[in-house]
């Protein structure tokens, strides 16, 4: 579909959603009275496909995450784009968290219309509540309607504009969780059927492959995985491929967010189930035991558990994991196999605004000297599916994190040989963030300037890995692997180093002798080439090597 086509479907379907409303109308519920309004985010923009039904009844009980503005946010970017030592809390707080009045001033508005359950963050950033629809479209001035998505699911989303005071313009960034049609997905892909004479990899390999299996285990390092449901098979799968294989089982911890179901806004450290059925074992299987395979075991392993994959329950668990609750472990890296196309969630192009609200949150825990690292996706250089080349998945776009492309991998159980672009393998610019200080410069071509991918590693499901799913060998593949396999690999330089923190401007700084420069294949409207190319960043890494360079 062409740029104009899109913008006109688009519109076409602004025009449906408002339609639905009909004599509906907004709410009257009461709101504090005076003061003007302003338009923060623009109504939610549906997919071909997704159907509009009617107004979403006004007694729907709807959670709410405004999210507040970062204070000297340029100067925090500053800060970021070079090597650092971790920034304190206290530090974080004095020059760039919102101030307790900020946020006083937000959690006031929403009590005074009528919310319920108005909860501060800890870190000041997020102002969570809870009220009827009917409350959701008076404070905020909107229009919720019931839609049928294109993927056959019953959710709702603002039909017209989100509107704030004017008062707290200066100080809001976005309120989330006024539209559930968009939402993350996971990045695994299982073995095609077809696969003949091929060979999965047990984890343990990638260890030998990569050149870590020499190193310390990353035994001083927190680890933790942001996903969503119950962990509980999780947790039973990984005690079995930790005991099978010989290795020390593993200190887990699960964080449950939203506890019990989708808008209930409750966080829970005691129940592994989350009050919630499974959601995704497989791709939480992948994640923990490539990690602890890769990273020789870890010092604890958090996982931190949303809700489905909605974007207001995955910034609240990003806030949790940068923030954690006194008791909780830091992780000094964050593995998150997932994403959705970009631009649901860019303000600037119809989204909800949660890249902007994470990418402050990303920002906050660069500056403590977390990593975040993200798969780039499994539909090739087309995320998004409109044909378009700046075609991106979110979080892994996100300058503030480490995105990670996928390779196929050429080796034996101990040898690196080769790799070539996977073709599925996500990978191009962004169509909104642009690339910092240390990947600026390696970009090229229409969109040079614009955010890419950093790094690549095995991702293939013909040549995947062979991991433990509800107590049965699986073989198991995508960007979600090659997520993986770096977080293992990150803890294992962090071992040695500690210091180091946020990964991303180090990579650039590592010598040709450590990179694995990918130079075949392509992933659909990108080549790989010498050198860092839009498919797969930099290329994978020795590990071996890598620590050496970095001391």
């Amino acid at each position: 579909m062409s740029k104009r086509n899109r913008g006109l479907h688009k519109r076409l379907l602004v025009l449906a959603v408002a339609g639905a409303i009909g004599a509906a109308g907004l709410a009257t519920a009461a709101v504090p009275s005076g003061g003007r309004f302003a338009t923060l985010t623009q109504p939610t923009h549906l997919n071909r496909g997704d159907v509009v039904q009617n107004a979403l009844p006004l007694t729907r009980q709807v959670s709410v995450t405004v999210v507040l503005k970062l204070r000297n946010e340029a100067q925090l970017r500053t800060f970021n784009s070079q090597p650092h030592a971790a920034m304190s809390h206290a530090q974080l707080a004095a020059d760039y968290l919102p101030t307790p009045a900020a946020a006083q001033a937000v959690a006031d508005y929403l009590k005074q219309a009528g919310f319920s359950n108005v909860r501060i963050s800890s870190n000041r950033m997020l102002v969570n509540a809870t009220g009827s629809a009917a409350t959701v479209q008076s404070a905020f001035r909107t229009s919720l309607v019931t839609v049928h998505t294109h993927d056959g699911r019953n959710a709702f989303a603002n039909s017209s504009t989100i509107q704030i005071p004017v008062a707290l313009q200066g100080s809001v960034q976005a309120v989330l969780g006024l539209q559930t049609v968009h939402k993350a997905h996971v990045l695994a892909r299982a073995v095609p059927n077809d696969t003949v004479g091929v060979e999965g990899h047990n984890p343990l390999d990638f260890a030998s492959i990569y050149d870590a299996s020499g190193l310390k285990p990353a035994s001083n390092i927190n680890v933790g995985i942001i996903g969503w449901g119950s962990m509980a098979p999780t947790l039973a799968d990984l005690n079995t491929f930790t005991a099978t294989n010989g290795l020390k089982k593993v200190n887990a911890k699960v964080v449950c967010i939203d506890y019990g179901g989708y808008d209930s806004g409750v966080i829970n450290t005691t129940d592994p189930t989350c009050k919630n059925f499974d959601q995704g074992t497989t791709e939480w299987d992948i994640d923990s035991q490539d990690i602890i395979a890769m990273s020789g075991g870890v010092k604890s392993l958090t996982f931190y558990a949303a809700y489905g994959g909605y974007n207001n329950s995955i910034t609240n668990a990003i806030s949790q994991t940068v923030t954690p609750t006194a008791g909780e472990p830091l992780a000094q890296v964050v593995n998150m196999s997932f994403g959705e196309c970009e631009r649901n969630q860019d303000s600037g192009q119809g989204g909800d605004g949660s890249a902007q609200a994470d990418d402050a949150l990303f920002q906050l825990g660069a500056a403590h000297g977390q990593t975040f690292s993200a798969a780039t996706g499994d539909y090739g250089s087309d995320e998004c599916g409109d044909g378009q080349m700046d075609s991106a998945s979110y979080p892994a776009s996100s300058p503030w994190v480490v995105a990670v492309s996928g390779t196929t991998l050429r080796a034996s159980s101990t040898t690196w040989a080769r790799e070539n672009v996977w073709l599925d393998a996500g990978g191009s610019p962004s169509s909104f963030e642009k690339a910092q200080s240390w990947q600026s410069g390696l970009t090229y071509g229409q969109y040079a300037g614009a955010r890419g991918p950093d790094v690549a590693f095995e991702a293939n499901p013909s040549s995947g890995a062979i991991v433990v799913v509800n107590g049965a060998l699986e073989q198991w593949g995508g960007t979600s692997l090659a997520s993986p396999i770096f977080v293992g690999a990150w803890a294992r330089i962090l071992q040695g180093n500690p210091k180091l923190g946020f990964a991303a401007p180090h990579l650039y700084a590592l010598p040709t002798s450590a990179l694995h420069d990918i130079r075949a294949g392509n992933n659909g409207q990108y080549i790989a080439k010498p050198g860092w190319d839009w498919a797969t960043g930099l290329g994978s890494f020795d590990v071996g090597e890598a620590v050496a360079a970095l001391k």
